[in-house]
């Protein structure tokens, strides 16, 4: 046989086996495919999931741009036993379980880590859990241990990120702030603003391994801009902060059910600062923001109320301050229900000036029941003017509609005109009465109250919200100013005179009214009430405060409510200094009223300076610092430097802001001269190790 026959033999016997064997592989694919396909495929699904995460959720701010809510990183840890290589193991697991020791357990004990790690190898295990919730410096020291240190693919490393939403000046603003649940209510501005704080989902494919637990096969869509925007409020966290003080403090003193106050600013409608406080009772007797009763509770106000009274009455002509009332010494019946006052009035007859300043309800009821009497509409008609009968528009969820009767409706009677007046039969929230009050401050033009001012993305505005007017002329120009007159009077000669000081104006209302019971009518429960704005002349804010059900024998507007409201007025006054003049300044005092800021540094340095020129300040001893002006001295503040977000540099100078930013391991670029004016990211932006800051110096 020629060799050439014998290749072509070879040849073809190869091709007939290999055709063989292909039509083997191809039958029994279609035997799987029709006989086994859905076994198999089920099994493929088990093997496999794809998992939904939520996007990094954007971070809200002060108006000073101070972080109130944000999400830190939180890290769970796995370890692959299969990956590491014997002698790689065996000459690391000693130092890593020493290590893992130190890092996570109190006791020191490495011998509990070791056992765990070589059982787990012994068995193959892929997937087991070393450590769950570790922070972000945690981990950076858990890369640096043996074995861990080789990574992934060598060491058997495996991370899993997820967030965790912290509100970094907790409890101020607690459920202003609110929180977002995925299948539950949302409330605050967590939930208002949701659609935008929310990032974008991320979709991971995972793969089962041996152990039962999951890895990702695409671990790198983590690394996209998945970030939701960033919500900017008009929250003032200073004002904030004695706001609550000062209601917490009155609280315990009369153990009352709940407390709520909110300063206004007159011109614009920002909240600067709004405080909710109930009672918890658990263990001991304590207070916290468990619900927002200044938007979302809705009572009987009481003697706040005869504002609008008074100004529908001046509105239409019908009396001025001196018109004379007789009050029946405090004492009328309207139908069959008699109203008091509570405390006899000190003349029978009395002025309309006086009657406010009193808080006479015979003598304002009386008023209303003489002129409206017969015209019942036209009195409610100045009320819905007032917009007393419509929610103000807030953008947080849960706000009541205001119960203002109508004349003709079934639950309207012979006594709801008169009791009207006084603030009963009408239920508003206090934040809808405060309005009325900014409205008179702001010369009769009522503000949509709003919290916040911005909504952005990268420092990059998406949405601003600016004041809203809800309506003009709540009352004419001269009817407002001749109510903050009688509210001064108020003050200096009336129910509030222990409240009153002399170093700036005021006008304000008091209010005691008692609390009813569903069907069970009135009982001796109250609640002390206070509103006004200041200074008087020039209004800068307005504020409220509410103290439902004190206990013990003093429950009066101006004694309970009233030093709250002292304490909020005077401190908001102290720390707006850009808004008013220094009060009996005298040369000698002109460096009071015109102390040096230092923006914000390194600690040590700014309290050299102040020391060297003799400047009082506070004496904080943090690390880093911002400063502010108070009267007569300069309040130092710590600056908050919260673990993987990019601390604020605004105001410092170059030497510091480099400093800091270097020692959090990021890399700075810079133009201009002076003092940092921007940067980007923004302040609160999360980062890794090596990103680049941008600082723009004015």
């Amino acid at each position: 046989m020629s060799i050439k026959k014998d290749i072509l033999i070879r040849v073809n016997v190869v091709f007939i086996i290999l055709c063989a064997m292909g039509s083997l592989i191809i039958a029994q694919a279609f035997r799987i495919q029709t006989f086994e396909g859905k076994k198999w495929r089920d099994e493929g699904r088990k093997s496999t999931r794809i998992d939904t995460i939520e996007g990094d959720r954007g971070n809200i701010y002060s108006e000073d741009g101070r972080l109130l809510a944000t999400s830190l990183p939180s890290f769970d840890i796995y370890m692959d036993m299969t990956v590491a290589a014997d002698t790689t193991f065996k000459n690391g697991i000693d130092s890593l379980c020493i290590g893992l020791a130190q890092l996570f357990d109190e006791t020191g004990e490495a011998e509990d880590y070791k056992t765990k790690l070589v059982d787990a190898r012994k068995k193959g295990n892929a997937y087991l859990e070393i450590q769950k919730s570790v922070n972000f410096t945690q981990l950076q020291t858990l890369k640096k241990l043996p074995i861990l240190r080789l990574g992934k693919f060598k060491g058997g490393i495996i991370t899993r990120s997820r967030t965790k939403r912290v509100q970094p000046f907790n409890p101020l603003a607690q459920r202003t702030i609110g929180y977002a649940r995925t299948n539950a209510q949302s409330v605050g501005l967590e939930g208002a603003f949701d659609n935008y704080l929310r990032g974008q989902p991320i979709i991971r494919l995972m793969q089962k391994v041996r152990g039962g637990g999951f890895i990702a096969l695409n671990d790198d869509l983590e690394t996209g801009n998945y970030n939701g925007k960033d919500v900017y409020t008009t929250i003032d966290i200073n004002l904030q902060d004695v706001v609550e003080n000062a209601l917490s403090k009155t609280l315990n003193q009369f153990k009352a059910a709940y407390g709520c106050a909110i300063v206004m600013e007159v011109k614009t409608g920002k909240i600067k600062a709004i405080a909710n406080l109930g009672i918890s009772t658990d263990t001991t007797v304590t207070y916290w923001e468990k619900y927002n009763y200044a938007i979302g509770n809705k009572t009987e106000p009481g003697s706040t109320f005869k504002v609008a009274s008074l100004a529908a009455l001046l509105d239409d002509n019908y009396v001025t301050d001196t018109t004379k009332v007789d009050t029946e010494w405090g004492k009328k019946k309207f139908y069959d229900k008699l109203m008091s006052d509570s405390h006899p009035p000190e003349k029978r007859i009395l002025s309309v000036r006086r009657i406010m300043e009193t808080s006479s309800n015979v003598g304002i009821a009386k008023l209303i029941e003489q002129f409206y009497g017969n015209q019942p509409k036209k009195f409610v008609e100045h009320l819905e003017k007032m917009h007393l009968h419509q929610p103000t528009g807030i953008e947080i969820e849960g706000e009541p509609t205001p119960t203002i009767k109508r004349p003709g409706t079934q639950d309207w009677s012979g006594v709801t005109l008169p009791f009207m007046a006084i603030g009963y039969e009408t239920e508003l929230t206090p934040l809808q009465i405060l309005c009325l009050y900014n409205a008179i401050a702001n010369n009769g033009t009522m503000m949509k109250p709003y919290l916040v001012t911005d909504v952005k993305e990268f420092n990059y505005t998406l949405r601003r919200f600016t004041p809203t007017v809800l309506a003009q002329n709540v009352c004419k120009p001269q009817t407002a100013k001749l109510i903050t007159n009688i509210l001064e009077g108020v003050l200096e000669e009336g129910t509030a005179k222990a409240l009153y000081t002399g170093s700036f104006s005021i006008a304000g209302k008091t209010g005691t009214a008692k609390i009813a019971k569903d069907k069970q009518g009135y009982k001796d429960l109250y609640q002390a009430s206070i509103a006004g704005y200041f200074p008087a002349n020039d209004p800068l804010y307005s504020c409220i405060v509410v103290i439902n059900s004190p206990t013990g024998n003093d429950y009066y507007g101006a004694s309970v409510a009233g030093p709250v409201f002292k304490e909020i007025v005077e401190k908001c006054y102290s720390l707006s200094t850009q808004h008013h003049k220094a009060i009996n300044q005298t040369k000698q005092d002109t460096l009071k009223g015109n102390l040096p800021l230092i923006d914000s540094g390194f600690g040590d340095d700014i309290r050299t300076i102040y020391n060297q020129l003799h400047i009082p300040t506070n004496n904080q001893q943090a690390e880093w610092l911002s400063t502010q002006r108070t009267n007569d001295t300069v309040w130092l503040r710590t600056l908050p430097l919260i673990d993987n977000l990019i601390p604020n540099v605004k105001g410092m100078g170059l030497r510091d802001a480099v400093f800091m930013l270097e020692s959090k391991g990021l890399k700075v670029r810079f133009a201009g001269q002076g003092k940092v004016k921007a940067q980007r990211p923004a302040y609160g932006t999360r980062y890794r190790k090596g990103d680049v800051v941008y600082i723009e110096l004015k």
